[in-house]
């Protein structure tokens, strides 16, 4: 039998929920069910209070499971460490600890801080476990598993348009996806209200399910680096109504501007893409899309572009082109707009 330990930690929020529950029904599968009891990290209290709820067996009914959500908060001093290590030793029999930390999306290792713990957990004979959220082209099958662990009949065409409705396709690796298969569960719940016992169609998922494709800055760029203006604005509004920063904006298409630039004068001076590897400490796959997009562009009108970008800086700060503040009529996104029609799009 493995210990009542565990530490899960990935990007996706409801995979990390259902491994807490799946462990801790797990745990007592005949007897009373544990009693999950969520610790605030942050309070300097936690630790006196999680060795006296898990170091005591429980006499009558179900143990605790306490699951700490990000153990890196409790992790502040050396001491506090080695204290919680020793928790780890010393959980009582009926009672159970487990340990949850999200991280970002492609990150290969948790927190550093909690190294030592995710070791102690293995050593004591503890699960460990990733759980990474579904990558491009993953959540449509995501989907169609879930579905029939809940019963639902739905059909491949309604989980293809599901899948896209929340971004299933979006390939960037810049996105959030850490609550889309949350959000695919909540639909899928919602078609099953809207039809009882199926099949849910593709006409259904159109009806219900409103489109939430996470932003990426990566196409946003990617987009103005291939002047195809009308995605550009498009991302621009999202990644703006996302909450965004302008002047953020700014700066990464001011660096991608003169990237391509420095770029455009080497191919023009014979450069291959094996060269901008090398010169560049570009990967290769990179390397070929940046000299793709360089080469729609004159090195004029990349100057230009860079240009025009104060305009827009000086609008995202309140600030006329003459730099006085509160004169400028054009607000931010105004002025990245006509930016992007003016200087992007391809003569």
């Amino acid at each position: 039998m493995t210990a009542p330990l565990a530490f899960f930690w990935g990007d996706d929020v409801l995979e990390l929920r259902r491994a807490v529950e799946r462990f801790a029904r797990g745990l007592a599968p005949e007897g009373a069910p544990l009693e999950t009891w969520r610790p605030d990290p942050s309070d300097p209290g936690a630790l006196d209070e999680l060795a006296m709820r898990l170091g005591t067996a429980p006499l009558f009914g179900g143990g605790v499971c306490a699951v700490v959500a990000d153990p890196a908060a409790v992790l502040r001093t050396k001491a506090e460490q080695d204290r919680l290590l020793a928790l780890v030793a010393g959980v009582a029999p009926g009672n159970a600890l487990v340990f949850t930390e999200q991280v970002a999306g492609g990150a290969r290792e948790p927190a550093a801080a909690s190294g030592r713990l995710r070791e102690a957990v293995t050593q004591a004979g503890g699960v460990v476990q990733r759980l990474e959220a579904p990558r491009a082209g993953q959540l449509g099958p995501w989907i169609a598993a879930r579905a029939a662990e809940l019963g639902m009949r739905i059909e491949p065409a309604a989980v293809a348009l599901l899948a896209e409705r929340i971004g299933g396709s979006v390939r960037e690796g810049d996105v959030d996806r850490s609550r889309q298969t949350e959000q695919a569960e909540a639909s899928l719940h919602l078609l099953a209200l809207y039809r009882p016992g199926g099949p849910v169609r593709r006409a259904d998922v159109d009806a219900l399910v409103s489109p939430s494709v996470p932003t990426s800055t990566w196409a946003f760029l990617d987009a103005v680096g291939g002047r195809k203006v009308r995605q550009a604005t498009t991302l621009a509004e999202a990644l703006l109504a996302s909450g965004s920063p302008l002047p953020v904006l700014v700066t990464q298409l001011h660096r991608r501007l003169r990237q391509l630039l420095e770029i455009r004068e080497r191919i023009a001076d014979g450069a291959s893409p094996a060269d901008l590897v090398r010169t560049l400490h570009l990967n290769p796959y990179r390397a070929e899309i940046l000299a793709r997009q360089a080469m729609t562009w004159e090195p004029t009108d990349l100057e230009a572009a860079v240009r025009g970008l104060l305009a827009v800086d000086l609008a995202s700060k309140g600030l006329s082109e003459d730099g006085r503040r509160g004169a400028g009529a054009m607000t931010g996104p105004l002025a990245l707009g006509l930016w992007l029609a003016e200087c992007v799009a391809a003569r």
